[in-house]
């Protein structure tokens, strides 16, 4: 029987990079999301110096900078769901090469633990010829 570790090795490798890549992915996410809330609280703030204040040509630059504020975010949105895609596809991937990865290391165990039990059959064989051996001839003397 061949074998299987090296493979073994090569497949653990493919998951930890696809763990790398799928990590690095919600890490981007994580950023979209950090910077969606900074820009809503930056509007916030904006929107409560504006109350202070109370200038029509401030609310009308408010205005602009509320409409600006929110295309930014709808990028933010359109991007995240993006990425949840690309997450989904990666989180896909990576199921598939870690459920080949222990197939293959399944496969190893019960082929080292068929060898294990070939080799206890045959130690236990030599051992019972030893034992037979013994007593032929302590019964022939």
């Amino acid at each position: 029987m061949a074998d299987l570790n090296p493979l073994i090795r090569v497949r653990k490798h493919t998951v930890e990079q696809k763990q790398k890549f799928l990590a690095e992915l919600y890490r981007q996410a994580d950023e979209l999301q950090n910077h969606k809330a900074a820009l809503q609280r930056q509007m916030k703030e904006e929107r409560d110096a504006l109350e202070k204040m109370n200038s029509i040509d401030m609310i009308t630059a408010f205005s602009a900078y509320v409409e600006a504020v929110k295309e930014r975010i709808s990028d933010i949105d359109e991007a995240m769901e993006k990425l949840e895609t690309r997450i989904e596809i990666a989180r896909e991937d990576m199921r598939e090469a870690f459920a080949e990865f222990k197939k293959i290391e399944i496969t190893q165990e019960r082929r080292e633990a068929e060898e294990y039990r070939a080799i206890e059959k045959k130690q236990a064989e030599l051992l019972d010829e030893a034992a037979i051996e013994g007593y032929r001839r302590r019964v022939t003397e």
